[in-house]
């Protein structure tokens, strides 16, 4: 076994276990396998860091290149950790490597890839761009730092609700300069590089500050995909059963030609847990489930968490923001568009897939010779009845004849030129670099709509909604997807399974 002292021997080879040649010796495959299942059940710590960075690296630098252990994170809530810094607040929850050709961060010498935090802040709005903080990543036995360049909002301030008490999603971003470069000091170190995906960032105030946070890097695929990603926010529904509609849901999303889709989930009831990880069973490489909670000193226990909601709808709304920011970040090379959908709505085209439609609007902007950010459908209220219906999506072919756009509409956003996005539009875009303006282009309804499969209009619409559902006509477009829909639901047995 090729190791450097007994001690690293009897860690990596204790009795009675399996072991695994690897290009570092034998490794125990229980080890390894308990290591896949803890990152598995930990998506934005890096673990596989932790067990290759400490056995090889940690006792053998100096204070200002350790990293933490993960046992040493400030953990809040579960999902997110806390930055080691008295005033703003700052919970942080994921990050990732950026480097989408218009994304490029350009200060002094260096023009190149990104990092993006995103993170909720609580605390002075203003001060979060005051403050120097650093991105310290660790890769191997490399270690590099960079200053925090620009702290994007999430939120208009405009929309008001952004007192310094309440807490705030923002994406922070650096550069990231020196990935992969600058060694550390000690020459008689192995030549130890860790695979790629297994990159570890925090953030402090000083590059020899021992930080309180460890995040993994995630980083894009190396070849870009041409599909349609589907985002799903954060499910909280601990007493209804909404397995059913999300199984249909689902598969609704994969018959139109939907490539990937990205659960988040809050809490719901038993079944319906038991459902999703059969999906995700089923659908291994085309559905991803983030498990998400509210950070800081809010409410998450599952009935009080809900009536939160309830009650605090605009912080609701500002929570619901980083997820789809997160959802974004998380599809870099992995999709070409990305759209943010809750369970009651449906993009459908007039005809073909939405593939089909995404060609179609494709080829008519370049007909016009415009380059857009974000195709937005306009919205139209199919009126549901729950007694005695099977399906929330095909039991009703009536929609409302007049649609509704401005903040109901949902949009396929670019990801390689949209920065940040909020639930019904763009908000930050890299086509305008003088304003980060985003140019938006309303899908003609005769192409395409947003279905929205609702018992009543939003409380917004109250006072037209009477209006709305006296005047509707037929509308069977996503009928023609039943069949294919149904079969699925036979052929895979998850709901026939647990008695739905």
């Amino acid at each position: 076994y090729n190791t450097k002292d007994e001690d690293d021997a009897e860690d990596f080879l204790p009795t009675g276990h399996a072991y695994q040649w690897t290009s570092r010796g034998f490794v125990s495959v229980k080890k390894r396998l308990i290591a896949h299942e803890l990152q598995d059940e930990n998506l934005n710590v890096p673990v596989l860091f932790y067990f290759s960075y400490f056995s090889k690296l940690q006792n053998r630098l100096d204070d200002c290149e350790t990293a933490p252990s993960i046992f040493d994170i400030n953990f809040s809530n579960t999902y997110w950790q806390l930055v080691n810094i008295q005033s703003p607040q700052i919970f942080i929850f994921s990050s990732f490597l950026d480097t989408r050709p218009l994304s490029r961060i350009n200060v002094n010498q260096y023009s190149g890839p990104a990092i993006r935090i995103l993170a909720m802040v609580k605390g002075d709005l203003e001060m979060i761009s005051e403050i120097p903080l650093i991105c310290k990543v660790w890769t191997g036995q490399t270690v590099s730092s960079a200053q925090v360049q620009s702290a994007d909002l999430l939120w208009y301030k405009e929309w008001g609700w952004n007192s310094p008490d309440r807490l705030q999603a923002y994406l922070l971003s650096c550069p990231a300069a020196d990935l992969g470069r600058r060694k550390t000091k000690d020459p008689g170190l192995p030549n130890f590089v860790l695979p790629a995906g297994q990159r570890a960032l925090a953030i402090v105030q000083d590059t020899c500050e021992r930080p309180s946070n460890l995040l993994l890097l995630n980083e894009p695929e190396k070849e870009r995909s041409e599909g349609l990603a589907v985002c799903l926010k954060g499910l909280s529904f601990p007493d209804k059963d909404i397995s059913r509609d999300l199984a249909e849901w689902i598969e609704i999303q994969f018959a139109l030609g939907v490539s990937r889709i990205v659960l988040y989930i809050l809490d719901v009831h038993w079944r319906t847990r038991l459902v999703i990880k059969e999906y995700s069973r089923l659908y291994q490489q085309k559905l991803q489930v983030i498990p998400i909670s509210l950070p800081g000193n809010l409410p998450n226990t599952p009935k009080l968490r809900q009536h939160f909601f309830k009650m605090k709808v605009n912080q609701k709304r500002q929570n619901e923001v980083l997820a789809y920011n997160d959802c974004l970040m998380r599809n870099i090379n992995k999709a070409k568009y990305v759209a943010l959908l809750d369970l009651d709505e449906v993009i459908v085209p007039t005809e073909g897939s939405l593939t089909d439609l995404i060609l179609n609007l494709e080829q008519i902007s370049y007909e016009k010779q415009e380059v857009y950010d974000s195709y937005c459908f306009q919205n139209f209220y199919f009126f549901t009845k729950q007694e005695g219906s099977v399906s929330t999506y095909f039991s009703n072919a009536n929609r409302t004849r007049s649609g509704t756009s401005g903040e109901f509409m949902k949009c396929l956003h670019a990801v390689e030129q949209v920065r940040t996005v909020h639930n019904h539009l763009p908000i930050h875009c890299f086509s305008d670099e003088e304003s980060d303006n985003c140019s938006v282009e309303i899908v003609d309804p005769s192409l395409g709509k947003l279905h929205h499969y609702r018992e009543t209009c939003v409380g917004i619409l109250n006072q037209k909604c009477e209006e709305l559902q006296g005047n509707q006509i037929q509308d069977s477009l996503l009928l023609r997807f039943h069949p294919q829909v149904q079969q699925n639901l036979d052929s895979s047995k998850i709901l026939e399974k647990y008695l739905i």
